[in-house]
Protein backbone atom coordinates (compact mmCIF):
# COMPACT_ATOMS: atom_id res chain seq x y z
CA UNK A 1 0.00 0.00 0.00
CA UNK A 2 2.67 2.59 0.86
CA UNK A 3 4.35 1.71 -2.22
CA UNK A 4 1.66 2.42 -4.30
CA UNK A 5 0.70 5.23 -2.44
CA UNK A 6 4.32 6.41 -3.06
CA UNK A 7 4.15 5.79 -7.06
CA UNK A 8 1.33 7.74 -7.21
CA UNK A 9 2.97 10.66 -5.68
CA UNK A 10 6.48 10.62 -7.43
CA UNK A 11 4.21 10.58 -10.32
CA UNK A 12 1.76 13.76 -9.45
CA UNK A 13 5.01 16.00 -7.96
CA UNK A 14 6.51 14.91 -11.78
CA UNK A 15 3.76 16.61 -13.37
CA UNK A 16 3.77 19.00 -11.23
CA UNK A 17 7.16 19.82 -12.40
CA UNK A 18 6.04 19.40 -15.84
CA UNK A 19 3.02 22.55 -15.73
CA UNK A 20 5.37 25.00 -13.38
CA UNK A 21 8.34 24.47 -16.06
CA UNK A 22 7.04 27.02 -18.43
CA UNK A 23 7.30 29.74 -15.55
CA UNK A 24 10.45 28.62 -13.95
CA UNK A 25 12.08 28.68 -17.38
CA UNK A 26 10.71 31.83 -18.11
CA UNK A 27 11.83 33.37 -14.23
CA UNK A 28 15.57 31.91 -14.77
CA UNK A 29 15.67 33.71 -18.73
CA UNK A 30 13.71 36.96 -18.08
CA UNK A 31 13.84 37.96 -13.70
CA UNK A 32 16.71 36.24 -12.44
CA UNK A 33 19.47 38.76 -14.13
CA UNK A 34 17.14 41.94 -13.44
CA UNK A 35 16.67 40.64 -10.05
CA UNK A 36 19.88 40.50 -9.08
CA UNK A 37 21.34 43.67 -10.84
CA UNK A 38 18.45 45.69 -8.93
CA UNK A 39 20.24 44.13 -5.23
CA UNK A 40 23.50 45.21 -6.62
CA UNK A 41 22.40 48.60 -7.69
CA UNK A 42 20.36 49.00 -3.84
CA UNK A 43 24.13 49.47 -2.54
CA UNK A 44 26.07 51.67 -5.50
CA UNK A 45 25.67 54.95 -6.71
CA UNK A 46 25.28 55.56 -10.43
CA UNK A 47 28.07 57.48 -11.35
CA UNK A 48 27.14 58.00 -15.52
CA UNK A 49 23.78 56.88 -16.96
CA UNK A 50 24.10 56.64 -19.67
CA UNK A 51 27.39 53.91 -19.63
CA UNK A 52 25.92 52.70 -16.16
CA UNK A 53 28.80 53.10 -14.05
CA UNK A 54 28.41 52.48 -10.57
CA UNK A 55 30.27 53.23 -7.58
CA UNK A 56 29.78 51.17 -4.56
CA UNK A 57 27.99 53.14 -1.75
CA UNK A 58 26.93 50.25 0.83
CA UNK A 59 24.18 51.02 2.93
CA UNK A 60 23.98 54.73 2.54
CA UNK A 61 20.51 53.89 -0.07
CA UNK A 62 18.93 51.94 2.56
CA UNK A 63 19.96 54.58 5.76
CA UNK A 64 18.43 56.91 3.76
CA UNK A 65 15.32 55.79 2.93
CA UNK A 66 14.70 55.02 6.97
CA UNK A 67 16.48 58.51 8.01
CA UNK A 68 15.97 61.02 5.57
CA UNK A 69 13.62 60.42 3.25
CA UNK A 70 10.56 62.61 4.66
CA UNK A 71 8.11 60.32 2.15
CA UNK A 72 8.66 57.23 1.87
CA UNK A 73 8.28 56.04 5.52
CA UNK A 74 4.56 57.29 5.81
CA UNK A 75 3.98 55.94 2.70
CA UNK A 76 5.36 52.48 3.50
CA UNK A 77 3.03 52.51 6.85
CA UNK A 78 -0.06 53.53 4.87
CA UNK A 79 0.35 51.21 2.62
CA UNK A 80 1.28 48.51 5.01
CA UNK A 81 -2.07 49.31 7.21
CA UNK A 82 -4.05 49.42 4.20
CA UNK A 83 -2.94 45.79 3.48
CA UNK A 84 -3.32 44.26 6.85
CA UNK A 85 -6.33 45.76 6.88
CA UNK A 86 -8.08 45.02 4.06
CA UNK A 87 -6.92 41.56 3.43
CA UNK A 88 -8.94 39.65 5.98
CA UNK A 89 -12.21 41.69 4.92
CA UNK A 90 -11.41 40.37 1.49
CA UNK A 91 -10.67 37.06 2.85
CA UNK A 92 -13.97 36.87 4.43
CA UNK A 93 -15.82 38.44 1.91
CA UNK A 94 -14.30 36.51 -0.95
CA UNK A 95 -15.57 33.54 1.72
CA UNK A 96 -19.39 34.29 2.59
CA UNK A 97 -19.92 34.61 -1.71
CA UNK A 98 -18.22 31.79 -2.25
CA UNK A 99 -20.70 29.85 0.14
CA UNK A 100 -23.88 31.66 -1.69
CA UNK A 101 -22.69 31.02 -5.21
CA UNK A 102 -22.20 27.42 -4.00
CA UNK A 103 -26.27 27.30 -3.20
CA UNK A 104 -28.57 26.29 -5.83
CA UNK A 105 -29.62 29.78 -7.07
CA UNK A 106 -31.03 30.71 -10.72
CA UNK A 107 -28.77 32.82 -12.73
CA UNK A 108 -25.72 31.16 -10.62
CA UNK A 109 -23.30 31.35 -13.68
CA UNK A 110 -24.04 34.98 -14.52
CA UNK A 111 -23.33 36.08 -10.63
CA UNK A 112 -19.80 34.01 -10.94
CA UNK A 113 -19.02 36.63 -13.95
CA UNK A 114 -19.79 39.35 -12.31
CA UNK A 115 -17.62 38.76 -9.28
CA UNK A 116 -15.11 37.55 -11.56
CA UNK A 117 -15.02 40.56 -13.87
CA UNK A 118 -13.23 42.97 -12.03
CA UNK A 119 -10.21 40.33 -12.31
CA UNK A 120 -10.54 41.07 -16.08
CA UNK A 121 -11.03 44.48 -15.78
CA UNK A 122 -8.81 45.56 -13.32
CA UNK A 123 -5.83 47.23 -14.80
CA UNK A 124 -4.63 50.40 -13.18
CA UNK A 125 -5.78 52.67 -16.20
CA UNK A 126 -9.23 51.08 -16.27
CA UNK A 127 -9.12 51.45 -11.60
CA UNK A 128 -7.90 55.16 -12.03
CA UNK A 129 -10.71 55.98 -14.65
CA UNK A 130 -13.27 54.61 -12.55
CA UNK A 131 -12.35 55.58 -9.19
CA UNK A 132 -10.68 59.23 -10.09
CA UNK A 133 -13.76 60.99 -8.15
CA UNK A 134 -14.03 58.82 -5.35
CA UNK A 135 -10.54 57.48 -3.91
CA UNK A 136 -9.60 60.70 -3.00
CA UNK A 137 -7.89 62.11 0.18
CA UNK A 138 -9.24 64.40 2.73
CA UNK A 139 -7.55 67.67 1.46
CA UNK A 140 -8.25 66.88 -1.98
CA UNK A 141 -11.84 66.30 -1.11
CA UNK A 142 -11.61 70.02 0.61
CA UNK A 143 -9.66 71.89 -2.08
CA UNK A 144 -11.98 70.63 -4.78
CA UNK A 145 -14.86 71.69 -2.93
CA UNK A 146 -13.63 74.87 -2.16
CA UNK A 147 -12.57 75.54 -5.83
CA UNK A 148 -15.56 74.35 -7.71
CA UNK A 149 -17.36 76.51 -5.48
CA UNK A 150 -15.21 79.95 -5.39
CA UNK A 151 -14.84 79.48 -9.43
CA UNK A 152 -18.55 79.97 -10.73
CA UNK A 153 -22.20 79.11 -8.71
CA UNK A 154 -23.82 78.32 -11.66
CA UNK A 155 -21.07 75.34 -13.07
CA UNK A 156 -21.80 71.78 -12.18
CA UNK A 157 -19.59 70.98 -9.07
CA UNK A 158 -17.96 67.72 -8.63
CA UNK A 159 -18.66 64.32 -6.30
CA UNK A 160 -16.44 65.20 -4.23
CA UNK A 161 -17.53 68.52 -3.76
CA UNK A 162 -21.03 67.87 -3.59
CA UNK A 163 -20.41 65.26 -0.53
CA UNK A 164 -18.82 68.36 1.27
CA UNK A 165 -21.32 70.69 0.53
CA UNK A 166 -24.30 68.39 1.51
CA UNK A 167 -23.01 66.61 4.65
CA UNK A 168 -19.69 68.34 5.92
CA UNK A 169 -15.99 67.78 5.37
CA UNK A 170 -16.07 64.92 8.02
CA UNK A 171 -19.02 63.32 6.79
CA UNK A 172 -18.06 63.35 3.04
CA UNK A 173 -14.20 62.02 4.34
CA UNK A 174 -15.65 59.52 5.78
CA UNK A 175 -18.02 57.95 3.06
CA UNK A 176 -15.30 58.97 0.61
CA UNK A 177 -13.22 56.15 2.53
CA UNK A 178 -16.19 53.83 3.19
CA UNK A 179 -16.34 53.99 -0.57
CA UNK A 180 -13.02 53.19 -1.43
CA UNK A 181 -12.68 50.38 0.95
CA UNK A 182 -16.30 48.59 -0.87
CA UNK A 183 -14.40 49.44 -3.83
CA UNK A 184 -11.19 47.85 -3.00
CA UNK A 185 -12.99 44.70 -1.62
CA UNK A 186 -14.83 43.91 -4.31
CA UNK A 187 -12.64 44.44 -7.09
CA UNK A 188 -9.93 42.44 -5.10
CA UNK A 189 -11.76 39.26 -5.04
CA UNK A 190 -12.71 37.63 -7.69
CA UNK A 191 -9.89 34.99 -7.91
CA UNK A 192 -10.33 34.34 -4.32
CA UNK A 193 -14.23 33.78 -4.56
CA UNK A 194 -13.10 31.25 -7.45
CA UNK A 195 -10.54 29.55 -5.29
CA UNK A 196 -13.04 29.33 -2.12
CA UNK A 197 -15.74 27.66 -4.72
CA UNK A 198 -13.58 25.36 -5.90
CA UNK A 199 -12.62 24.47 -2.25
CA UNK A 200 -16.34 24.27 -0.78
CA UNK A 201 -17.36 21.68 -3.90
CA UNK A 202 -14.94 19.18 -3.14
CA UNK A 203 -16.35 18.89 0.27
CA UNK A 204 -18.44 15.70 0.52
CA UNK A 205 -22.49 16.39 0.52
CA UNK A 206 -22.77 13.25 3.10
CA UNK A 207 -21.00 15.44 5.71
CA UNK A 208 -24.00 18.00 5.58
CA UNK A 209 -26.85 14.93 5.12
CA UNK A 210 -25.38 13.22 8.50
CA UNK A 211 -25.28 16.89 10.51
CA UNK A 212 -28.81 17.56 9.13
CA UNK A 213 -29.77 13.86 10.03
CA UNK A 214 -28.43 14.51 13.58
CA UNK A 215 -29.96 18.23 13.85
CA UNK A 216 -27.77 20.25 13.03
CA UNK A 217 -28.43 23.89 12.26
CA UNK A 218 -27.11 26.20 9.23
CA UNK A 219 -24.45 27.89 11.37
CA UNK A 220 -23.58 24.56 13.73
CA UNK A 221 -22.72 23.00 9.98
CA UNK A 222 -20.51 26.28 8.94
CA UNK A 223 -18.41 26.03 11.80
CA UNK A 224 -18.20 22.15 12.44
CA UNK A 225 -17.79 21.16 9.05
CA UNK A 226 -17.29 24.06 6.29
CA UNK A 227 -15.12 26.56 8.14
CA UNK A 228 -12.66 23.58 9.29
CA UNK A 229 -12.63 21.84 5.43
CA UNK A 230 -11.58 25.13 3.65
CA UNK A 231 -8.73 25.91 6.40
CA UNK A 232 -6.28 25.24 3.90
CA UNK A 233 -7.80 27.30 1.37
CA UNK A 234 -8.37 30.47 3.87
CA UNK A 235 -4.14 30.23 4.38
CA UNK A 236 -3.78 30.70 0.67
CA UNK A 237 -6.63 33.23 0.04
CA UNK A 238 -4.00 35.25 3.15
CA UNK A 239 -1.04 35.08 1.78
CA UNK A 240 -2.61 35.89 -2.10
CA UNK A 241 -3.99 38.43 -0.84
CA UNK A 242 -1.17 40.09 0.78
CA UNK A 243 1.09 39.49 -2.47
CA UNK A 244 -1.85 40.78 -4.78
CA UNK A 245 -2.66 44.18 -2.47
CA UNK A 246 1.15 44.56 -2.46
CA UNK A 247 1.71 44.68 -5.90
CA UNK A 248 -1.22 46.41 -6.97
CA UNK A 249 -1.06 48.62 -9.32
CA UNK A 250 -2.48 51.06 -7.14
CA UNK A 251 0.00 51.09 -4.71
CA UNK A 252 1.66 54.05 -3.34
CA UNK A 253 5.11 52.58 -2.37
CA UNK A 254 5.22 51.18 -6.12
CA UNK A 255 4.36 54.49 -7.72
CA UNK A 256 7.03 56.15 -5.56
CA UNK A 257 9.21 54.07 -6.27
CA UNK A 258 9.06 54.12 -9.80
CA UNK A 259 8.49 58.06 -10.29
CA UNK A 260 11.93 58.02 -8.25
CA UNK A 261 13.97 55.41 -10.45
CA UNK A 262 12.78 56.37 -13.84
CA UNK A 263 11.37 60.02 -13.39
CA UNK A 264 14.03 61.29 -11.18
CA UNK A 265 16.75 58.85 -12.81
CA UNK A 266 18.04 57.64 -9.04
CA UNK A 267 18.22 54.50 -10.32
CA UNK A 268 19.60 52.94 -7.20
CA UNK A 269 18.03 54.68 -4.97
CA UNK A 270 15.05 53.20 -6.45
CA UNK A 271 16.22 49.59 -6.07
CA UNK A 272 16.88 49.96 -2.55
CA UNK A 273 13.20 51.13 -1.98
CA UNK A 274 11.80 48.05 -4.35
CA UNK A 275 13.93 45.73 -1.73
CA UNK A 276 12.93 47.55 1.07
CA UNK A 277 9.48 46.67 0.43
CA UNK A 278 9.87 43.74 -1.31
CA UNK A 279 11.47 42.28 2.11
CA UNK A 280 9.03 43.59 4.12
CA UNK A 281 6.08 42.58 2.16
CA UNK A 282 7.74 39.38 2.49
CA UNK A 283 7.70 38.82 5.56
CA UNK A 284 4.46 39.71 6.52
CA UNK A 285 3.44 36.89 3.92
CA UNK A 286 5.69 35.03 5.41
CA UNK A 287 4.35 35.36 9.12
CA UNK A 288 0.75 35.32 8.45
CA UNK A 289 1.62 31.77 6.74
CA UNK A 290 3.39 30.51 10.02
CA UNK A 291 0.37 31.71 12.36
CA UNK A 292 -2.03 30.63 10.03
CA UNK A 293 -1.13 27.45 9.81
CA UNK A 294 -1.35 26.41 13.31
CA UNK A 295 -4.98 26.55 12.55
CA UNK A 296 -5.10 24.63 9.17
CA UNK A 297 -6.70 21.50 9.16
CA UNK A 298 -5.09 18.73 6.63
CA UNK A 299 -7.22 15.79 7.37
Amino acid sequence: MKIKKSKLTSKENKWGYFFTAPWMLGFLAFFTYPLVYSLILSFGKVRDIVSYSLDFAGWTNYANAFFQDTDFIPLLLDTLKEVLIKTPLVVVFSLFIAILLNRELKFKGLFRVAFFLPVLLGTGVVMDTITGNIAKTASELAAEAYESMATSSEEMISLSGTLVAIFGYRIAYFMSNLLTLTKDIFWMSGIQIIIFLGALQTIPESYYEAAYCDGAMEWEKFWKITLPLVTPTILLNTVFTIIDFSTNAGNKVIKYTLDTTFKDFNLAYGSALGWIYFVISGVIAILAFIILRRFTNYD
